[in-house]
């Protein structure tokens, strides 16, 4: 049997410090369409480089951006362990399957806002070889009932943008009043997750009319509504007067 020379040995074990010849990571996701409150399902697959590594540990979690000012910062959302450390030898394989739950308040996949599932390893002596998955989060069953409401009202999802606000990340949906509509010019909507149902803000954009329009373009109206799971559970058809009704205090 061939031997390697100490001073090859060596010189492996530095390079993979840096990221040559190391252990690959590499996420295999059975979906990337997951629901708000729902597992996301993958599997971990390791593979050994060219010299025996010590996995501390391999965590996975969620992130997405956000806008600050004129530029976007990268936010973690969540992360979780999800391999206990082990030894992992030249050539060797090792495949490890996991579940991360979506957490309610996680932004939606509009456009404006991404979402990815992030893999980190920690690797004695070594870089991080990590991964990365887009993801694309859809909304709750209650969500939904919410944004189908605004739909059946006429009004079309445009997109969305997500900002961190008094110390949480928040996304804010923004719609397309219906076709010949004269006083309104966008209705937005945030959902947060509260006990027993949904908390919604309601923001609507409504042009000035009268004296009012030599001083300004529109105004703004904003209001709350707690939405009971009762009532979501209806489905959007019924929530829609509702709906209809909190926006016509708005505007």
């Amino acid at each position: 049997m061939r031997r390697i020379p100490r001073h090859m040995g060596f010189l492996k074990k530095i390079m993979a410090a840096v990221g040559v010849g190391a252990a690959r990571v590499d996420t295999r996701l059975d979906s990337p369409r997951v629901r708000v409150g729902d597992d996301v399902h993958g599997v971990v697959q390791v593979r050994g480089g060219q010299v025996e590594q010590q996995v501390e540990r391999i965590s996975v979690g969620l992130a997405t951006r956000y806008r600050h000012d004129d530029s976007f910062v990268t936010h973690t959302l969540q992360r979780e362990a999800v391999v206990p450390g082990f030894v992992i030898r030249p050539g060797e394989s090792h495949e490890f399957p996991f579940g991360l739950r979506v957490m309610p308040g996680t932004p939606l996949s509009l456009p404006g806002t991404e979402v990815w599932l992030f893999t980190d390893a920690d690797i004695a002596g070594g870089v991080d070889p990590g991964d990365q998955d887009a993801l694309q989060v859809l909304p709750s069953a209650e969500m939904e009932t919410v944004i189908g409401a605004a739909q059946r009202l006429g009004f079309t999802l445009k997109g969305a943008e997500t900002e961190f606000a008094h110390g949480r990340l928040i996304q804010e949906l923004s719609f397309l009043p219906p076709r010949g509509q004269t006083h309104l010019t966008e209705l937005e909507l945030v959902m947060l997750p509260a006990p027993g149902g949904l908390d919604v803000m309601l923001e609507v954009d409504r042009r000035a009319r009268g004296l009012a329009s030599f001083l300004t373009s529109e105004f703004e109206s904003r209001g709350r509504w707690v939405v009971p799971t009762a009532a979501l559970r209806r489905g959007p058809d019924a929530l829609a007067p509702d709906l209809a009704a909190r926006i016509r205090e708005l505007s």
